[in-house]
């Protein structure tokens, strides 16, 4: 009876279609609609699971790769605004000061292609902190050199640091790309913020020493130190997990060798780097002697000027991710370019503190995107070994600087440092010729902003 009711129908009804439980879910799962998602919900909480591990190990490695720049960053600005201090010491003239100051970029350009063998060697993350304990020595033994009143030592120090520097700047760049890839989107300048971040804190405790009448040697020796223990911490974070490094297998794919037709194409990128670096050499080497010179500062307080500029700099590059996600490299590149000029013209034309203090402040704001630009667009040139176009292009770079610095020198010996300080706008005025090349079109920040021009 049970069975025939279930079969009773309307008349002009059709034969009941059988019923499969395979096929048609059951009433229970109608009621719990839970029921039917049950065998898809592990893997999906597996994959988001997955994908926090993948974005809480990129927020590490981003913050410990940051604070390695600012390390970095800190270890050689805590001995610039003494730089009067070493100049009077040793008894230099400008040009003599300036021949000296680039003794650490003649150590610098005979590294030569060791930044990219230690790369592929040792790691990025390993050469990174065994140069940097080279390094810290370097700057260390510089104040004892300068205590011991011997420009040959000073000299010694000051190119094995460049050396050092070389091969330190160039593998965290290189890992600072792969973690800019992991992101998807442009953070290089961020991390260079942090870079900007570490010469201000290192140019305000050298200039606060400077002023305390602290000898060199313990405060560069002291100094080295505390930040070696720094760098070694900031390691041991910045490692990123082979499922989170898409660059990771690049190198498998690109060809070998140093020397080539292929780097040839690299050169207007290292002459776009030559001009934006020659901005910072001017802050670096010349900013507290012209406010000690041309403005009729104290050598003690002079050393404010560059710890203004390198602040208008880090805020720049602050600023320089979205600008460079919304409107792409090169046009950030021109404007900061534009900007720099306009500061040291002003600086030149009227050297009074307050003038010269804010076109110093505008010079360095300006030069926030020009050097991470370079290097995100060597890193990513197609063709080459892992770090070989980067190391290239930062070789490039320091071999140019080897005419500049001592150039300023001569041209402040013979007309003054009014005009010394004119060079970068010589050298921006070539770089424009060049600016398209900084759009190697892999780097993601390019990828972005033409996704935004596209959206627009």
């Amino acid at each position: 009876m049970k069975e025939r009711s279930r079969d009773r129908r309307a008349p002009g009804q059709g034969p009941t279609p059988d019923r499969n439980p395979m096929s048609e879910p059951s009433r229970a799962s109608e009621a719990n609609p839970t029921t039917k998602t049950s065998r898809t919900s592990k893997p999906g909480r597996k994959r988001r699971l997955a994908e926090r591990g993948q974005s809480a190990a990129k927020r590490r490695a981003r913050a410990g790769i940051s604070l390695f720049f600012f390390t970095n960053g800190a270890i050689f600005a805590g001995i610039l605004p003494r730089f009067p201090e070493v100049k009077s010491a040793l008894g230099l003239t400008n040009t003599e000061f300036g021949v000296l100051a680039i003794v650490s970029a003649v150590g610098s350009m005979c590294s030569a292609n060791l930044p990219a063998y230690f790369i592929r060697k040792m790691g990025a993350l390993s050469s990174s902190l065994w140069w940097t304990v080279a390094l810290v020595a370097a700057i260390g033994f510089a104040g004892v050199s300068v205590e011991l009143k011997s420009p040959v030592f000073f000299g010694a120090c000051l190119f094995i640091a460049g050396a050092s520097d070389a091969i330190v700047d160039m593998a965290q760049n290189r890992h600072a790309m792969r973690i800019q890839a992991a992101y998807g989107r442009t953070v290089i300048n961020s991390l260079h913020a942090l870079w900007s971040a570490g010469c201000i804190v290192g140019g305000l405790l050298g200039t606060g020493l400077a002023a305390l009448g602290v000898p060199l040697w313990i405060h560069t020796l002291g100094a080295s130190l505390a930040l070696l223990c720094v760098a070694v911490a900031a390691v041991r974070l910045s490692e990123l997990p082979d499922d989170a490094d898409p660059q990771r297998a690049r190198a498998e794919h690109a060809h070998g060798g140093f020397l080539g037709a292929r780097f040839l194409t690299l050169v207007p990128l290292a002459l776009i780097g030559i001009a934006g670096i020659q901005i910072e050499i001017v802050g670096n080497d010349w900013s507290a002697n012209f406010f000690a010179g041309p403005v009729g500062w104290k050598a003690a307080d002079a050393g404010i000027a560059y710890v203004i500029m390198v602040a208008a700099q880090f805020v720049g590059r602050i600023l320089g991710d979205p600008m460079v996600d919304r409107w792409g490299r090169v046009p950030v590149a021109r404007a900061g370019f534009l900007l720099s000029a306009i500061g040291f013209a002003a600086a030149a034309a009227a050297p009074v503190a307050v003038v010269s203090l804010a076109a110093f402040a505008l010079a360095g704001f300006g030069s926030a995107t020009i050097v991470p630009a370079v290097y995100a667009a060597a890193d990513a040139a197609p063709g080459f070994r892992e770090g070989s176009a980067l190391t290239f292009v930062g070789w490039f770079m320091r071999a140019g600087n080897l005419a500049t610095s001592p150039l300023i020198g001569v041209i402040a010996d013979g007309w003054g440092l009014r005009f010394g300080i004119l060079l970068p706008l010589a050298l921006g005025a070539v770089a424009h010729v060049y600016m398209n090349r900084l759009d190697y079109g892999d780097a993601p920040d390019v990828a972005v902003a033409k996704a935004l021009e596209t959206s627009r």
